[in-house]
């Protein structure tokens, strides 16, 4: 029973990896579950700070397994097996990997958000209507702050 749940736990760890190919009215939509606490990130393999910011959502789903964590490719859609392989040889679980199928217009920019400017990386924290959008790199004490002021909001 032991190995049996190890092996499930493992599928679903493993599945999370995969990068999913995502419109702009889909990403809207997953916008909209109100449930929990939502961590979203908008980045690019060519975004250094993007890279670097990585391990901080990996230590944050190992620490804190029901914050959702969505990261969002921003890559050229014509570069989605450079996203892929990045993400096969970089990647990590407990999180849902998107890579947008067409390039963001600024009109959608300020949709998803009428404080980010367009650039990465860039976070929004949110929870039921409450959001917080971080623009630059974030430390993982920084990401557990914004949580927390989230969780805090609604008391």
């Amino acid at each position: 029973m032991k190995v049996a749940l190890i092996i499930a736990f493992s599928a679903v760890i493993m599945a999370a990896q995969e990068v999913q190919p995502i419109r702009f009215e889909q990403l809207l939509e997953l916008s909209s579950d109100t449930s929990g606490v939502f961590v979203r990130n908008f980045w690019a393999t060519w975004c250094k700070p993007c890279v670097e910011e990585m391990p901080v959502f990996d230590s944050l789903v190992r620490r804190n397994p029901t914050v959702k964590v969505e990261l969002i490719s921003l890559d050229a859609p014509v570069d989605s097996v450079r996203v892929r392989t990045f993400w096969r040889r970089r990647g990590f679980g407990g999180v849902q990997v998107y890579h947008l199928i067409k390039k963001l217009r600024s009109e959608q920019i300020t949709a998803l958000s009428p404080l980010w400017s367009g650039a990465v990386p860039m976070t929004i924290v949110s929870r039921g209507m409450r959001r917080i959008v971080h623009e630059g790199e974030l430390s993982l004490s920084e990401l557990e702050q914004l949580i927390e002021q989230i969780r805090q909001s609604e008391h």
